[in-house]
């Protein structure tokens, strides 16, 4: 899906000039495949902009995504290494992950690994809490990050170190002549890193990292016209238990061609894409290459059908291959084909939406994914909506073939998800307290004793949020505590790495020209599993301070402390993080 900035840009000057003074209402691009103001969703979504990104001097996308409602990370140790998303309870692979409308990740993992993708890159990220298999097919049953990357406008150039030998720089230029506008962006990180297991190397484990990306956009009759390649290559160090390998070459690819077009009351888009994603491992006695390709096609066209409702139909095809790999896959290719359509409906205060897709591929044939919901405005303040949504994800090629730990019988996971929410807006802030509920049918989940996957019968998630965001005395206050109650119903046990309590919390003040903040993220224990080194790991806090300054129109400030009291704590068994750390960075764009 191609984000459609003439119409976000359109729609977001008049939601603007409606709200207060002090409140910008936030866009929805993905959540319905069409740019909606975020009060008119009725799912639970957060949208961060490049200004958010930038502000909070996040280390990387892991850190800076456990900040937002619903998210968890269990890390292998600090930047660079393997990072596990857990969104409301859900495995990682039941979060699919966008870049500017493309699926990404690895066809033998998965899921997308996100400790490689460069924040520098980033322009906006939303994330869309709960099911969206009937906008996006497969992988799509906690929910959707989608990832737009940056569209350079002038010149900038930005360079920051920190702790454990951070060092990186990055250029960002634009040209416009006529209808034609070329931009690209460039940039290198690394870091020595510290020892991610000090059981096993007594090394450091560190990265490094090139990005690049180019794109040209052209104005003309029949449309407006996108293409974009971006590449993204890094070297990383890991600690395992398993084998001699300890270091990885990772490498990410992709091109993308885009058209959009607005005839009379239709909206048009199309787009091709390929992405290749490449995981070499390696050690002093072997080598592990893996590498898939994906290629895809997209269309979709949607339309004011009368005043109150609105349609949108589309189709989708990919196709993934295991183009190389260190292992022989008995099956290394497959095709998905899909259709989806929906409608909205808005009278008055009342709200309603129905969209279904159905999915059919040559591996493991036919799923169709539904969602249904309907929300009600008291006043203009007040909101309750309601939703129910079925989604799928189909086996990697890794549980279905890959050799000794691979299980060839297993069937897609498929849930049914429910979800209630009472939401409050004011001029100063505003309040969302949610209700979910997922069961997953035949979840998937590795069998120490018989070393392959198995579909176990159930797994259960339920849930609750709170969001609050409030601006008093002219402090910006973000607040958000999610509780999750999960269950294998096989074991009886929770499922793994996911905590019931997480609470992130954040303060920004703005005092001059300085602006200054202060967080704090909790999470409570976490359940390893039987054969990790430690069956729980206890709760933590992690709190944060930092500032910024424009020394002049061109030229700001960044300094941070993250983990500021140096707490001694771990998400992932056996793996450290990082203790106090700071970060200090410089960004000038020529006036």
């Amino acid at each position: 899906m191609l984000k459609p900035s003439w119409a976000a840009v359109m729609l977001a000057s008049c939601c603007s000039a409606a709200q207060a003074e002090n409140a910008i209402e936030r866009i929805s691009i993905y959540a319905n495949r069409l740019p909606t103001a975020e009060s008119q969703v009725l799912a639970s979504v957060t949208v961060l902009e490049r200004d958010d990104i930038v502000s909070r001097q996040a280390t990387d996308l892991p850190t800076l995504l456990a900040q937002m409602p619903g998210i968890n990370i269990a890390r292998d140790g600090g930047r660079g290494q393997n990072s596990s998303l857990y969104l409301r309870g859900g495995n990682s692979g039941h979060t699919l992950v966008l870049i500017d409308g493309v699926r990404t990740g690895s066809a033998t993992l998965g899921y997308k690994a996100l400790a490689m993708v460069p924040l520098e890159l980033i322009e906006r990220i939303e994330v869309i809490r709960g099911p969206r298999a009937a906008w996006y097919g497969a992988d799509a049953l906690s929910g959707v990050i989608a990832i737009s990357t940056r569209k350079a406008q002038g010149t900038e150039i930005n360079a920051n170190v920190g702790s454990f030998g951070q060092a990186g720089t990055d250029l960002s230029v634009s040209q416009q002549v006529g209808d034609l506008t070329v931009s690209a962006t460039a940039g290198y990180s690394r870091a020595d890193g510290f020892n991610v297991r000090k059981d096993l190397d007594a090394d450091r484990d560190g990265y490094q990292q090139r990005f690049a990306k180019v794109a040209a956009e052209y104005q003309s009759t029949v449309g407006t016209w996108q293409a974009q390649f971006d590449i993204n290559s890094g070297f990383n160090q890991f600690d395992t238990a398993w084998g001699t390998e300890d270091e990885a070459d990772t490498l990410s690819r992709s091109y993308l061609l885009g058209w959009q077009h607005a005839v009379g009351e239709w909206q048009h888009q199309a787009q091709l894409s390929r992405v290749l994603d490449d995981d070499t491992s390696f050690g002093p006695d072997s080598r592990s290459p893996f590498v898939t390709e994906r290629d895809e096609v997209n269309y979709q066209t949607s339309t004011s059908l009368t005043e109150q409702l609105t349609g949108l139909a589309g189709v989708n095809w990919y196709s993934e291959d295991v183009a190389r790999s260190g292992v022989n896959y008995v099956i290394d290719s497959r095709i998905n084909r899909a259709f989806f359509t929906g409608m909205s409906f808005k009278q008055q205060q009342l709200q309603l939406e129905g969209s279904v897709r159905r999915d059919v591929t040559d591996q493991y044939g036919g799923n169709t994914t539904w969602q249904l919901a309907a929300g009600y405005f008291f006043s203009e303040a007040w909101q309750v909506r309601a939703s129910r949504g079925a989604a799928f994800k189909a086996p990697t090629f890794n549980d279905l073939y890959y050799p000794g730990s691979a299980n060839p019988d297993l069937a897609p996971e498929q849930t049914v998800s429910d979800e209630v929410a009472i939401h409050y807006r004011a001029s100063n802030g505003s309040i969302q307290l949610v209700w979910f509920e997922n069961d997953v049918d035949n979840l998937i989940q590795f069998d120490m004793a018989t070393f392959m996957p198995q579909n176990i019968e159930k797994a259960q998630i339920s849930g609750a949020e709170l969001v609050i965001n409030v601006d008093v005395a002219e402090i910006q206050q973000q607040f958000a505590y999610s509780w999750i109650d999960t269950e294998n119903t096989l074991t009886g046990q929770r499922l793994v790495r996911r905590p019931e309590n997480t609470l992130n919390w954040r303060a920004e003040r703005q005092w001059g020209k300085i602006s200054a903040f202060v967080s704090a993220d909790y999470q409570s224990n976490t359940y390893q599993g039987p054969f990790a080194s430690q069956e729980y790991l206890g709760g933590f806090t992690v709190w944060g301070v930092g500032a910024s300054y424009p020394v002049s129109n061109s030229l700001i400030v960044r300094a941070n402390l993250a983990n500021l009291f140096d707490k001694r704590y771990q998400t992932n068994a056996s793996y450290t993080t990082a203790g106090v750390n700071f970060g200090l960075s410089l960004s000038y764009r020529p006036q």
